[in-house]
């Protein structure tokens, strides 16, 4: 709930409660407030601020999320899904391609082949 939290509080940014909760839908302004302070949604809520925020619910129950999130290309991926200029669909495939970039090029090198012979 934390990271939705934060993905709630990066995309609303200088809006309003009010505003951004009319802009979702069928989510009041106290409840908006609730989730941003940490609080568990209802699953029509929750689904509804996946549907706004562009990201599947999916990512939320992930088994290594506390590790994930550690990452910095984490933190872009949520910056790019929070960002409103970007279509959801876009900002999802801008994450994608950043998190397998990090992922391949993070990586330890591997030893050259004469080290690997040695």
């Amino acid at each position: 709930m934390e990271r939705l939290a934060r993905l709630v509080k990066t995309k609303r940014a200088s809006k309003g409660l009010r505003e951004v909760a009319a802009e979702i839908g069928n989510v009041s302004p106290s409840t908006l407030s609730r989730v941003e302070n940490g609080r568990v949604p209802d699953m029509e809520t929750f689904l509804s601020l996946c549907d706004w925020l562009g990201v599947a619910p999916a990512e939320f129950f992930s088994t290594d999320a506390s590790a994930d999130e550690k990452s910095p290309a984490a933190s872009i991926e949520i910056q790019l899904r929070a960002d409103k200029n970007l279509d959801p669909v876009t900002a999802n495939a801008l994450a994608t391609i950043v998190r397998a970039a990090y992922q391949e090029l993070s990586r330890p090198p591997e030893p050259a082949a004469d080290e690997k012979q040695g």
